[in-house]
């Protein structure tokens, strides 16, 4: 409702005004995420060149053969330049953006940033000196602990309009789904650009529903990430002149899978669990039937034991999803593209599954 004051000048109802006003902070917010992508994939284009020439004279190279498809000694230390592109692009953003800041978000991303800093930290050092399974197993335990201590715990399952509560079983439901999906990640970045393309696409659906429910603060991380994950796979698409290493792919993984829990969790009602299925359908189809596979093979040497059957679990193999695409024949490109439709197809389709306001 309007009416006209002096000089002809309208007059808005409060409840009107009330609503432009709503509609001008969402305006100033898109603006927020497109700055934090923009600057973030612009710092990773130029920081991605340096980190890989301190990486090659420092040695801290992937040496081809193996399970390994490239034919020549490649840089893996990508993850420290799209940490560092994603965090200066919150700062830079949040210093010198042009909309009010509310210092609310940095609370609300710390136990993002503490566990994130554990699982980049135990990455970088299996990049730089090698981990065994067992230690990194366990730090990828402790940062999931960290972030349900701060309360976010995939409380309920909802299939087909009916929800479930899980009580006591929200906590190694949500230590499975981190865990594993962090782990996901991991497993898929065994091709050119493969892990880091799928990052970009399952990000940004990811951070669209984080948008539309309202989690600025997840939603903000995720725009930086994404974009320094798109402005890195510049130099990751095949053939690809540095890689993630774990410190990135472990990382990517298991801010992807968190920060899933804040859009699917939080609000007044919870999304589908098909929703976050679908987003994640690539790698968490690849890392559910590497489990099941290493699980059924017995031993290659030795008497069956335990100890044997947990070394078989984390062997790598030439047998994941990728793989098995490039045995039939296909190019690094086009296997790595394929999977992208796959993976863009799945998206859209959680998307528009989703019951969202």
């Amino acid at each position: 409702m309007t009416r006209f004051g002096e000089r002809g000048r309208v007059i808005l109802h409060p409840r009107a005004a009330a609503k432009i006003s709503e509609y001008d902070n969402g305006g100033s917010h898109v603006t927020v995420y497109l700055l934090l992508g923009l600057s973030s994939a612009a710092l990773a284009l130029v920081l991605t060149p340096l980190v890989s020439r301190g990486s090659i004279r420092l040695g801290l190279v992937d040496a081809p053969g193996g399970r390994k498809v490239h034919a020549q000694s490649v840089p893996r230390l990508g993850g420290v330049a799209v940490v560092t592109a994603t965090i200066v692009a919150m700062i830079l953003v949040s210093l010198w953006g042009p909309w009010d800041f509310d210092p609310a978000i940095w609370p609300a991303l710390r136990p993002f940033a503490m566990s994130g800093a554990l699982i980049f930290g135990i990455g970088l050092l299996d990049d730089v000196r090698g981990v065994g399974p067992l230690p990194k197993l366990t730090v990828q335990v402790v940062a999931a602990a960290v972030v349900m201590a701060s309360g976010l715990l995939i409380q309920r399952i909802t299939l087909g309009g009916v929800s479930w509560e899980l009580g006591w079983l929200a906590w190694p439901i949500t230590t499975a789904w981190i865990v594993g999906l962090t782990n996901a990640f991991n497993l898929i970045d065994g091709i050119d650009g493969l892990a880091t393309g799928i990052a970009v696409l399952a990000g940004a659906t990811c951070g669209a529903i984080l948008i539309v429910r309202g989690h600025s603060a997840e939603a903000m991380l995720l725009a930086a990430l994404v974009g320094a994950a798109a402005g890195f796979l510049v130099f990751n698409f095949a053939p690809a002149s540095i890689f993630l290493g774990d410190s990135g792919s472990l990382l990517i993984g298991f801010l992807l899978a968190t920060t899933a829990i804040a859009g699917w969790q939080k609000g007044a009602t919870a999304l589908a669990a098909g929703v976050p299925l679908l987003i994640f359908a690539l790698p968490i189809a690849d890392i559910v039937t590497t489990v099941v596979r290493r699980g059924l093979m017995r031993p290659a040497h030795g008497r069956p034991s335990l100890s044997a059957a947990v070394r078989q679990l984390v062997e790598p193999d030439r047998q994941h999803i990728h793989h098995r695409l490039l045995a039939l024949g296909w190019s690094r490109r086009r296997t790595v593209l394929i999977l992208y439709g796959v993976t863009a197809l799945l998206s859209w389709l959680a998307l528009s599954t989703a019951q969202m306001p």
